[in-house]
């Protein structure tokens, strides 16, 4: 079975190395976080579909396995706050909006992920609750200028700098980072009959 990741992003990659190494990175050729819907949870998934089903298509075209052989799992991440959406900041202006927009309050970091095959696909989204501390406007302008969050999506990153923002979150950690990793390992071992613990995929 040929297992293919439909991201280039490093966090993700990061997440999938602490489980596998026997897997493919392919990037898809779909823009991130495309607002599809006002509902979150349906942006997320249906741009997750979006992202793996290219990366299937990518895999038939460049024969790097039989189609029956083929599983690709596709990610997508959107912050909110109720139905407004924040996508990846355009410039440091608009990081300095979002992060502004975000101090003192709780968000949700949404990651739909969707799961592919010849025979089978699987859709659905973790949801993580994220409060930030009251943030002054000098704390805001010293991360921005870190750098960090400037292709995330919500404009921080929690694995890094970003963490100092962050004064609690509830659920999935790893959703955060752009992986729901035990979601994904679930319905992988339960639809798709493979393991990720395993030594071979």
């Amino acid at each position: 079975m040929k297992l293919i990741l439909a991201s280039s992003s490093p966090r993700r990659i990061d997440i999938m190395n602490i489980m596998s190494n026997n897997y493919t990175v392919m990037p898809s050729n779909i823009e991130d976080s495309l607002i599809l819907s006002s509902t979150v949870r349906i942006n997320t998934m249906v741009s997750a579909f979006m992202k793996a089903q290219d990366v299937f298509e990518q895999a038939i075209a460049k024969n790097i396995a039989p189609n029956n052989e083929l599983v690709v799992i596709g990610a997508d991440t959107v912050v909110s706050i109720g139905d407004f959406q924040f996508g990846k900041p355009k410039n440091e202006n608009d990081s300095f909006k979002m992060l502004k927009s975000l101090s003192g309050k709780s968000h949700e970091v949404t990651t739909g992920y969707a799961i592919i095959s010849s025979n089978s696909k699987y859709v659905d989204c973790v949801s993580t609750k994220v409060e930030f501390k009251a943030l002054d406007d000098d704390t805001i302008k010293k991360y921005i200028e870190s750098k960090e969050g400037i292709d995330k999506a919500g404009s921080y990153a929690i694995q890094g700098l970003g963490s100092v923002l962050v004064k609690k979150i509830e659920g999935d950690y790893d959703n955060v980072v752009g992986l729901p990793i035990s979601a994904i390992y679930d319905k992988l071992k339960e639809k798709f009959k493979i393991d990720l613990l395993s030594a071979e995929v």
